[in-house]
């Protein structure tokens, strides 16, 4: 039991004067007693208490009941719970591998970097001019870091639907607007946004082998994944692939394409002559949470890296994002941060870092919104369908071998309970990281807050 908890104890069971009725008894009845000269109320029920004792009496049960619960859990383990404002139990012992909700502290890093609605663009510069049909010169198309361009038909691949795009198919059908019959000279692809390693240089190779993310650039399409029908293809260069599949695209809409396809830098002092437009900051960041998207959080760390330090790598949005969020939380344990998807083993985090870190985004907020949904969306569209918590429960998924972890908060019939949970050295092949996920939201749904009744319940029920 904690100090605070001992003297609220301590002094609720001190009071001599009746503060509260007791449940179930008219509210007058403390004054009958008192004008009949009968014996008031026993001294120890804890209806006697202040509101604000209740709160600690709060403290100390969930804290009890907690570390009971968890005590069999594999190790090394963390779990932090708020209520009202206020954390009510932590078992944090040391920074713990956090796995996918490491992305909660990319997107609040990329929030505080970067406006809600503002978009990324990718342009299509050119030093030529359309004559007669023809567009013969140089064309550059230049990426400006968005994540979720996409095809129609890659789009159409993913299991859960609809898919948040950028259609890659709007950039071929703008250059045909504007009367291009026949492309010729060159077109050139400009990734020089972000650096071009494919890949965070910590990632072991069966990451990359197994494409938990596509190879990395700031002129991306697809994921950077050129195969997706049947089994998933890497393109070995995803710019040169971007500009590759847009010439297809407008052949396929009867423009004749010849022209060279190359990677460079654009020079400065062109045309604009189309554009994509991303969707909207906070869109991109939801999506990054709702589908646990490791491609759109790796390159969402390097404009983090990009608009904070001036290079758009992952070892400098890694250590910008570090930063931004411990001075969002200067009073927690800072995380160290690998990746922005959590693949990385190296990422460490406490789990009152993360529930501090929900509770000041707001559970209300846009980002936050982007939580997948017990039994109806992203990660979580699949599970705890015949839980209580179906449709109450709000929180990013995180899993890697050996690791379970949970964040994010749930609506109980009282008000909002902000959690996470993280598990290290879970046995593989084994259902007992999800299990227990499944008891705690149970556990969790049980808490009252801000309601003096139900406290009173909880109390009676845990004596």
């Amino acid at each position: 039991m904690s100090g605070a908890a001992d003297e609220a104890e301590a002094h609720a069971l001190s009071l001599r004067t009746p503060v509260l009725p007791a449940p179930n008894e008219p509210a007058d009845a403390v004054a009958v007693e008192a004008e009949a000269g009968v014996a008031m109320l026993p001294l120890l029920r804890a209806e006697r208490a202040p509101q604000a004792l209740w709160r600690a009496m709060q403290r100390h049960i969930i804290g009890r009941e907690m570390t009971a619960f968890s005590s069999d859990w594999p190790q090394p383990h963390c779990l932090a719970i708020w209520i009202d404002g206020e954390e009510v139990f932590s078992s944090d012992v040391e920074p713990v591998i956090p796995a996918s909700v490491q992305k909660l502290i990319t997107a609040a890093a990329a929030l505080a970097v970067a406006d809600p609605d503002e978009r990324m663009v990718t342009q299509v510069l050119t030093d030529a001019e359309v004559a007669d049909g023809a567009l013969d010169g140089t064309v550059w198309v230049i990426g400006g870091g968005d994540p979720l361009i996409m095809t129609q038909s890659y789009a159409d691949s993913h299991r859960r639907q609809p898919q948040l795009r950028t259609p890659m198919e709007d950039l071929a059908d703008q250059i045909v607007g504007l009367g291009v019959e026949s492309l010729s000279g060159r077109l050139i692809a400009d990734e020089s946004r972000y650096d071009t390693t494919r890949f965070p240089e910590t990632w072991p190779q069966r990451y990359i082998s197994r494409l938990h993310s596509g190879p990395l650039s700031a002129l991306s399409l697809n994921d950077g994944i050129t195969g997706f029908t049947t089994a998933l293809t890497a393109a070995e260069q995803p710019a040169r692939w971007f500009v590759s599949t847009l010439a297809d695209l407008l052949r396929v809409r009867g423009v004749a394409v010849e022209a060279d396809l190359v990677v460079s830098t654009a020079p400065s002092g062109m045309t604009e002559i189309a554009r994509l437009t991303s969707p909207p900051m906070i869109e991109i960041i939801q999506q990054m949470l709702r589908e646990s998207d490791n491609t759109t959080a790796e390159l969402v760390l390097r404009e983090i890296g990009l608009r904070s330090a001036g290079e758009g790598s992952t070892p400098a949005g890694a250590a910008a994002a570090a930063r931004i969020v411990s001075e969002m939380l200067p009073s927690e344990l800072s995380p160290t941060v690998m990746d922005g998807s959590g693949l990385d083993r190296g990422n460490l985090v406490t789990c009152s870092f993360l529930a501090a870190l929900i509770e000041r985004l707001g559970t209300d907020s846009a980002v936050l919104a982007g939580l997948p949904i017990a039994a109806q969306t992203g990660t979580l569209s699949h599970r705890f369908a015949e839980h209580p918590v179906a449709g109450r429960l709000h929180a990013k998924t995180g899993l890697l071998t050996g690791v379970n972890s949970l964040a994010g908060y749930i609506e109980t019939d009282s008000g909002t309970v902000v959690f996470a949970q993280i598990l290290n050295n879970v046995p593989a092949d084994s259902r007992l990281g999800l299990e227990l996920q499944e008891s705690l939201a149970g556990q969790l749904l049980r808490y009252p807050v801000g309601d003096l009744d139900a406290l009173r319940g909880l109390a009676h029920g845990s004596s």
